[in-house]
């Protein structure tokens, strides 16, 4: 195991002092590194698209500009597609809202008889009157809210239409950006970085490339096994929670949980939520044992609590940009951790 000596001379404390205070600027800029972060990752995930596009003697920034016509193009047809079914599923949902929370009344009223808790419709008249004061102040701060969350709204839309010029000018330059990083991380830290680098770029493109197609793929699955158990709205919901499979687990949880609640609200059986039990336990086990080790594998070599505990801390820290970067940042910390105070005789007693 190699030992780290760290001098405290002037040169590292005023590095240190520097990191830190890189670090206080990011966390009171996080609000508009969102963009910047979301334009920077999908370069990256495109940019071996538009290496390979440049070795069939194509100019880089007419590839750029055809994979946006591509991308746009398929994007344009799934929304053709998917935009009608969604919008019937939603006003399906919305028309049969009252009926559920009826019987959700009902449902009450019966647990409260069964237990001798009788709520009549005066009592609950008395009761409002009696917290109207707070129940308007309630009001009052939600309209607050509302009106503030809009606003954040209309920035965050224009923050967000510059993704796709972001995405341009980080695909157009990628390369010579990632190797004067990489020539500026050298002459810094004064130690050759570029294979590090190499070996974090491998297993990073491959986790974040194979898991997007798993997402996809469960998606798919999702959506499928919503239509077979006859559930309105499987479109949405299978959707939605195939792209939120990004993070591990977070798509199975809120797709499961609300099919749940969908199917006993349509159907007030128990059937139709055994059947989404069972078409969501086959999408777990195929993706668990089939799709994410063929796609996936152990790329990242971190434990699936490492992975939700980065999540969830760059979450905390950046919000959304905090969360695309937090794998990127523990996998390179795994890499460096592992070149450094490991030798290769311990990396293989390790794994034996």
């Amino acid at each position: 195991m190699k030992l780290v000596n760290i001098q405290l001379d002037l040169k590292n404390v005023l590095i240190i002092l520097g990191s830190l205070l890189l670090i206080f600027l990011i966390f009171k800029i996080q609000g508009i590194l969102a963009p910047f972060t979301i334009s920077f990752f999908i370069a990256y995930l495109l940019d071996p698209l538009v290496d390979k596009m440049e070795q069939y003697r194509i100019g880089r920034s007419f590839a750029i500009l055809l994979i946006f016509l591509l991308v746009g193009g398929i994007i344009s047809v799934l929304l053709i597609f998917l935009l009608p079914v969604i919008y019937r599923e939603i006003a399906f949902l919305i028309d049969k809202l009252p009926h559920y929370f009826g019987q959700l009344v009902e449902l009450i009223q019966k647990y409260t008889h069964s237990d001798g808790l009788e709520l009549t419709y005066q009592e609950a008249v008395n009761f409002l009157k009696g917290k109207a004061g707070k129940i308007s102040s309630m009001f009052f701060q939600t309209f607050a809210s509302v009106y503030s969350s809009v606003s954040g709204f209309v920035g965050q839309f224009v923050s967000y239409s510059l993704v796709p010029i972001l995405i341009f000018y980080f695909l157009r330059d990628f390369d010579r950006l990632m190797a004067k990083g990489l020539d500026l991380a050298e002459q810094k830290f004064s130690f050759d970085i570029k294979p590090h680098a190499k070996e974090f770029n491998s297993i990073l493109s491959r986790y974040f490339r194979g898991q997007l197609a798993v997402s996809l793929i469960l998606a798919v699955l999702y959506t499928t096994a919503l239509l077979i158990s006859g559930i309105k709205g499987a479109v949405g919901i299978g959707v939605i929670s195939g792209i939120l499979s990004i993070v591990p687990y977070l798509g199975f949880i809120i797709g499961f949980v609300t099919s749940l609640i969908a199917a006993y609200f349509q159907y007030f059986d128990l059937w139709h939520p055994l059947y989404v039990v069972i078409g969501f336990t086959i999408v777990q086990f195929l993706e668990s044992n089939f799709i994410t080790p063929k796609l996936v594998g152990g790329s990242l070599g971190l434990h699936p609590t490492a992975v939700i505990f980065s999540l969830i801390l760059g979450g905390y820290l950046l919000g959304i940009a905090g969360m695309i970067i937090s794998l990127p940042v523990a996998a390179f910390i795994k890499v460096v951790l592992m070149n450094y105070f490991y030798s290769p005789g311990d990396a293989v007693r390790r794994d034996e």
